[in-house]
């Protein structure tokens, strides 16, 4: 099954930053992020991996400020 991130953004509470359009269809950890995946970040020591990861989206915190451009989907939630 594939969700949309409208479709997750609408499930959590979160905001879309990106392709609202994109799907993903699987889970993964950020640092083995690959196209199709959904991902997240909670503990900054793996920051560093969300300017590398392919996951297709990526749940962050309200608060998350990225240092560089971020390639991916990013759905901001509490």
């Amino acid at each position: 099954m594939e969700f949309s991130a409208k479709m997750i953004a609408d499930l959590v509470g979160g905001k879309i930053e990106g392709n609202k359009e994109v799907t993903v269809s699987n889970v993964s950890k950020i640092e083995e992020g690959k196209e199709g995946t959904l991902s997240f970040l909670a503990n900054p020591k793996y920051a560093n991996y969300i300017y590398e990861t392919e996951a297709s989206i990526v749940l962050v915190d309200n608060d998350f400020k990225p240092e560089k451009k971020i390639n991916t989907t990013l759905i901001r939630v509490d």
